[in-house]
C-alpha cells in the first residue's frame, strides 16, 4: 500500500492528516481494500473509488452479441494483468478476446448476450 500524501487528501488540514494517518494504520495492519462507493459532502454518489490496490472500477453497459469482443476503457496508463468481474446483470462467463491489451483498454468476450458489467481492471 501506498500512503497518500496530505495533499491528496479532502481540503481542510485537519481532515488531510487524519485521512494520511488512517492509510498509515491500514497499511501497518496490513488491511488491503478495493475501495469503496463515494459520494460528494451533498451525498450524491460518484461511483465506485478504489482504495490502496493499483486498479480501476470500469464499467460496460451491454456487452453486445454473445461470444463477440468488446472494449473495457480503463484509465491504468499501463497494460493491465487482468481483471475481476465485480458485478453482471446477467448469468455468463467473461474471458479474454484474444487481442492483446494496451494502456488504454482491454478486449473481453462474454459467452451471454447484452450484459451489463462492472469490472475492476489491474
Amino acid at each position: 500500500m501506498q500512503v497518500r500524501k496530505p495533499s491528496e487528501h479532502v481540503p481542510g488540514e485537519a481532515n488531510n492528516y487524519k485521512k494520511m494517518m488512517k492509510d498509515v494504520y491500514k497499511a501497518l495492519r496490513g488491511n488491503i481494500s478495493y475501495g469503496h462507493q463515494g459520494f460528494n459532502k451533498n451525498n450524491i454518489t460518484l461511483g465506485l473509488v478504489t482504495d490502496n490496490i493499483d486498479g480501476n472500477f470500469d464499467a460496460v453497459s451491454d456487452t453486445g452479441v454473445a461470444d463477440t469482443q468488446f472494449i473495457v476503457t480503463h484509465n491504468l496508463n499501463r497494460v493491465p494483468i487482468g481483471f475481476h468481474v465485480v458485478r453482471q446483470s446477467l448469468a455468463g462467463s467473461f474471458y479474454d478476446s484474444g487481442t492483446a491489451w494496451t494502456d488504454t483498454q482491454i478486449f473481453l468476450k462474454c459467452s451471454t448476450a447484452n450484459v451489463a458489467a462492472t469490472f475492476f481492471v489491474f
